[in-house]
């Protein structure tokens, strides 16, 4: 929370808090001298000081501490602290905690330090001393293209919008589109023509190739044999705000929402009934329905939730934000019900400066999926809060205004708020069942000959005589009688839900430490309840916690717990690192099965906090959007008389025989069939069984409704319901048209050409481990080891420098089933080349010379960023000296030396004008002054003022 303010500051220190005021550091940074705003506790010690952070230099140490106290009660208590070793240029942070149980700093604030004081950011050395320090402006985003004309039309609507097309862009004053007018009826008799010329191009045997197929079934079939999933749109979706008076309860299946004008039934405010949707009278809307069919329960204190600036004006969460604090009620009682898992919407309600409403930002509203809740108190205050994080892909994609003064008046105005009862929807709207009738028997089939006709009389003596063939059979292919139907992704995708299984199985060990950390503190206070004995007993076993004296010395079994955590559960961590992996490779845990294990061995609730079906597994709220059609699967379910369910599939190729799949496919004019298995690939239902579809209509960009559209709550057998106010703050979005059938046979023909699924060379294997996230790119050599040929694969991660050892892990287990057979496979990190370059920048008159050089240098480190280096890149002397050219007030630039920084110096470097970087090298010039290793630069600015 960044505020300009600092009112809390003076009144901690008017109620008797102590806090950080101020941190100096020596010259030669081994004393650090800390003012405090109170009198400095006599007790303090060097173990009730612990400074972080670093990029250089970090685990610094307090190793003496002196107090300097003042008998002048208006002069500032302060202690000099000695250090270990002195820091590097980045930012430390110093905090004042209590000793744990070795002696050691500990995590928790000293007592009676305010805890927004009990810490202070400290630099060893400032890394800028000439200029301002502050961040170049971000570059604009390049113009869009402008629209292309589709050479592949072939019938009468595509013919009539490409000549819309064309003649918007040369006749753009001609805008009639009405019927009667000659230019239009032109431009559609030449479409019928165009569509007739084209139809008497084919023939019946066009729709044996993708090249000539016309119907978008045949299309879509041809397709998938060059592995191309043809898609069929997708829908979009919202994230709905629902204000309540009083609690609410609503039913899974008992409540959808709908894009309803005010002025319909005005007095049902935000409310409407499902048979209201069938009046004469109802307006054309839209319907969205949640996207999880379960209940939800709607709080009143979740309608508006205000952000706690802890007693300061004029704050902002900057962007990148991943955490907040909420006001949680008054003094005497908590009132929010928030947990993890659940959805807050933050958003401006109001301008910064006029305070009005109306001038409110709109684009400034993100939806997040809460990862942590825990209730705090600001004792200054005594107001109870809640501490909210969510993931770093929620990130505050702008900075957020909370609080400002502001209006007529000037007063301090609440910008910002964060809302819950949110609810995610989906457009489209269930359909009553519908029977797709009878599947037919081999009676049913057409017979191959008729009989027979009879001259005269016929014989009723003689039986009616048939071919002895089997007749042919009448596939089943029901096609459903609404459209279009909608085209669901799926949400959450189990990719996601088994890595969120992952990282909350890698965080047990630190968790269960925390818990006995607790239980030693609460032990030094009270007794252990009955409770955390049971805990402990799961988590180490009655035998240890005999062995240790756990009821005798509590305090110093759990510090002797505390020391031997990693030997005594050794067992359980190796089990704990396998589940891990295993979560990590796509598998789903269950339950039923890792949960019940993960409960007897870890505690109840992390077993029972392992279920895949908890909120807090579906991920960040950007993956609730969807971003792949082509992941997106009808939303319809068939029933048979017997209760039998059938699921959609994009194809049945991987369908077993006793498997109930089938297959949607949508033809020209977006109705829906429905094509089962035959036995072999897919189950075949049986002649005589009664099928029931359940599905759902609404379909494309008709969803992508703008924001506030979406207005009423529509209920199903519920009356009575407190809802003062529906809204979407946030447009619908994620809503996309069938994919054309000329786009798809402009793209399907090359598709099997641009896709690798074999690695032979160095540049297959380099290609292949790039598509894995995380990885900005790769590089990849084959080596003669003597006997074989090793391909190494050198990986450049996405924003850091080296690649994590999970990274190479899945890049590793990725490229496995891509190898050729024979070849050994390494995977390690980019090698990376740091730079030695020293420039000489003559400036012209009149411009200041550390305003030139602190340019120069932006400009030179903006040309060397880690994600714009790319392997075996040369360095060129010619782009460097164009770089530092161009910016202001330079007259003449030189090049003086450009090396390895580890390297021996090499004079053909400046003669040839290139430095040469190997096939698996990147070069680096951070020039960070705290890690002068990984690059530097050296400006010689002459001349200027």
């Amino acid at each position: 929370m960044a505020c300009r303010t600092d009112q809390r500051r003076a009144r901690a220190r008017a109620e008797g808090y102590n806090g950080i005021d101020a941190v100096n550091v020596s010259e030669d940074g081994r004393t650090v001298t800390v003012i405090f705003f109170g009198s400095v506790p006599d007790d303090l010690t060097a173990a009730n000081f612990h400074i972080t952070g670093g990029k250089r230099v970090t685990g610094i140490e307090v190793v003496d501490v002196v107090h300097c106290g003042h008998e002048d009660p208006e002069l500032e208590d302060r202690a000099r602290l000695t250090v270990d070793r002195p820091g590097d240029f980045s930012t430390y942070l110093l905090s004042v905690v209590e000793a744990d149980s070795r002696g050691r700093p500990g995590t928790e604030p000293y007592p009676g330090f305010d805890p927004r004081y009990a810490a202070a950011e400290f630099v060893f050395t400032a890394p800028c001393h000439e200029v301002d320090c502050a961040p170049a402006p971000a570059a604009e985003p390049p113009d869009e293209p402008g629209p292309e004309i589709d050479y592949l039309a072939k019938d009468y609507a595509s013919f009539r919008q490409l000549m819309f097309d064309r003649l918007t862009l040369t006749m753009p004053n001609w805008t009639e589109r009405h019927v009667p007018d000659v230019g239009v009826a032109l431009v559609e008799l030449l479409a019928y023509e165009g569509e007739r010329l084209s139809y008497r191009q084919d023939a019946v045997a066009t729709e044996a190739y993708v090249d000539t197929a016309r119907l978008r079934t045949s299309v879509r079939r041809h397709v998938r044999l060059v592995d191309y999933p043809m898609h069929d749109g997708c829908a979009a979706r919202a994230w709905i705000s629902v204000e309540v008076d009083a609690a609410v309860a609503l039913d899974a299946g008992k409540y959808r929402f709908a894009t309803l004008p005010a002025s319909f039934l005005p007095e049902s405010k935000g409310v409407v009934q499902e048979r209201d949707l069938d009046r004469r009278d109802t307006p054309p809307h839209e319907i969205f329905e949640p996207v999880t069919d379960e209940r939800i329960e709607l709080r009143p204190e979740h309608n508006r939730i205000p952000l706690w600036t802890w007693g300061d004006t004029d704050c902002v969460l900057p962007e990148g934000t991943t955490s907040a604090t909420l006001a949680d009620g008054t003094e005497d009682c908590r009132v929010l019900r928030l947990k993890p898992g659940d959805v807050l919407l933050f958003e401006e309600v109001r301008g910064a400066r006029t305070g009005a409403e109306a001038d409110a930002d709109h684009t400034h509203k993100q939806a997040v999926r809460l990862v942590s809740v825990t209730e705090a108190t600001d004792e200054l205050y005594c107001r109870p809060v809640l501490e909210v994080t969510w993931a770093e892909r929620d990130a505050l994609r702008f900075p957020l205004c909370v609080r400002a003064r502001g209006g007529p008046e000037c007063e301090d105005l609440e910008v910002a708020v964060a809302r819950g009862n949110i609810v995610l929807a989906e457009h489209g709207r269930t359909m009553p069942a519908e029977c797709l009738g009878e599947v037919p028997g081999p009676e049913a089939g057409e017979p191959g000959c008729p009989d027979p006709p009879d001259f005269g009389c016929p014989d009723v003596t003689v039986p009616a005589t048939r071919p002895a063939y089997p007749p042919l059979p009448v596939r089943y292919r029901p096609v459903l009688g609404e459209r279009p139907v909608t085209q669901s992704a799926p949400f959450p995708e189990t990719a996601d839900v088994a890595a969120a299984q992952a990282r909350r199985l890698a965080g047990l060990p630190g968790r269960t430490r925390n818990e006995v950390h607790r239980l030693w503190r609460k032990a030094g206070r009270e007794e252990l309840s009955e409770k955390d004995i049971e805990y402990l007993t799961i988590v180490f076993g009655a035998d240890v916690l005999r062995r240790v004296e756990l009821t005798e010395h509590p305090r110093r079994a759990l510090r002797t717990l505390l020391a031997r955590f990693d030997s005594l559960l050794e067992r359980k961590l190796e089990r704990l690192a396998e589940l891990v992996r295993r979560a990590r490779s796509g598998y789903l845990l269950d339950a039923g099965d890792e949960g019940w294990e993960i409960g007897q061995t870890w505690g109840k609730d992390e077993g029972n906090a392992l279920d895949p079906a908890l909120p807090v597994f579906r991920g960040p709220a950007a993956l609730a959007i969807p971003a792949q059609p082509r992941a997106a699967l009808p939303a319809l379910r068939v029933e048979d008389e017997h209760g039998q369910v059938w699921l959609p599939r994009r194809d049945l190729l991987d369908s077993g025989p006793a498997d109930r799949h089938f297959v949607g496919e949508t033809d020209d004019e977006g109705r829906m069939s429905l094509r089962f298995g035959d036995g072999r690939n897919g189950l075949a239902p049986y002649p005589g069984l009664t099928l029931t579809a359940r599905y759902r209509v609404g379909n494309g960009v008709a969803g992508n409704v703008g924001r506030d559209a979406v207005a009423r709550l529509v209920l199903r057998d519920v009356a009575g319901v407190a809802v003062s106010r529906v809204r979407n703050p946030l447009p619908a979005a994620g809503g996309v048209d069938p994919e054309p059938v000329a786009d798809v046979r402009q793209v399907a023909a090359q598709e099997a050409r641009h896709r690798l699924l074999r690695a032979v060379a160095a540049e297959d294997y380099a290609e292949l481990a790039g598509r894995t996230p995380g990885v900005q790119r790769a590089a990849a050599d084959l080596r003669w080891t003597g006997s074989w040929y090793e391909a190494r694969v050198a990986v450049d991660p996405l924003g850091a420098d080296v690649a994590p050892d999970e990274l190479l892990d899945e890049v590793r287990d990725g490229l496995h089933r891509y190898r050729r057979i024979g070849h050994d496979l390494a995977v390690v990190t980019a090698t990376l080349v740091p730079l030695d370059l020293a420039l000489r920048v003559e400036v012209q008159p009149g411009y200041l010379a550390g305003h030139v050089r602190e340019a120069a240098r932006r400009a030179l480190e903006a040309d060397f960023e880690p994600d714009d280096l790319t392997f075996g890149t040369p360095v060129r002397v010619s782009r460097i000296v164009a770089t530092a050219a161009a910016v202001a007030g330079v007259r003449r630039v030189a090049v003086t030396r450009l090396r390895r920084l580890f390297g021996p110096a090499d004079d053909k470097v400046l003669a040839d004008g290139v430095l040469p970087i190997r096939a698996l090298e990147v070069a680096q010039l951070d020039n960070d002054p705290s890690r002068p290793e990984n690059g530097r630069i050296e400006l010689d600015v002459r001349g200027g003022r």
